[in-house]
């Protein structure tokens, strides 16, 4: 009885080193860094290029002649998105621009350049700095023209309501739900990148 016990332990520290043999740290560091060097790969060709998401354009009611197109823009490094544009059977000329409180414009708006009133995000009249009654809460608000919109590396810059976002002006036509609108963006450095928007409901 004790010679089995004895063999049967021999046998498991036998096992037991074998085991210890195959999880040695020159394996088990091989390993890691083989996994390491795949993540690194993958995180590279995710962040390498500029992205584009997101692109979408406000229905427009009859009659107005100003449109809006949104975004979401990721560039793999620093840069500004410095012109964008759409084709002359869409609107006469395409601005980049800001919404901001009246207040804190520092255009007045001279000259022949009047403001118009938007309501329930409606977007009327054809100059391109547009007064917005957004009642009590939300005050006044006004949008103008901006030079450029700088995008940090790595860092998801959002065009939206509200916000920055691509001014139509002069439309051709209304723009209709379900329409696709060509988008021209010029960037300093990731050059001109076109992509599609389509107009929804907003």
């Amino acid at each position: 009885m004790r010679t089995i016990t004895r063999t049967a332990a021999a046998g498991l520290i036998v096992a037991g080193l074998a085991l210890a043999g195959c999880g040695s740290d020159s394996d088990g560091g091989t390993a890691s860094d083989a996994t390491t060097t795949t993540e690194a790969t993958s995180s590279t060709a995710a962040t390498g290029e500029l992205q584009i998401e997101d692109v979408w354009a406000r229905q427009s009611p009859m009659g107005t002649t100003m449109g809006a197109i949104y975004l979401t823009i990721t560039s793999p490094e620093d840069d500004q998105l410095v012109a964008a544009s759409v084709p002359t059977d869409v609107a006469g000329d395409t601005q980049i621009h800001e919404t901001v409180m009246a207040e804190e414009d520092s255009g007045d708006m001279e000259g022949d350049m009047s403001s118009t009133t938007m309501a329930d995000g409606a977007m009327e009249g054809d100059m391109s700095s547009t007064t917005m009654a957004g009642g009590d809460d939300m005050g006044s608000m006004t949008m103008r023209e901006v030079d450029s919109i700088e995008l940090p590396a790595g860092e998801a810059v959002e065009l939206k309501p509200g916000g920055y976002h691509v001014m139509l002006i002069d439309l051709v036509k209304p723009l209709e739900v379900g329409e696709k609108i060509e988008l021209t963006l010029t960037f300093e450095k990731a050059g001109e990148q076109t992509v599609t928007a389509e107009v929804r409901e907003g």
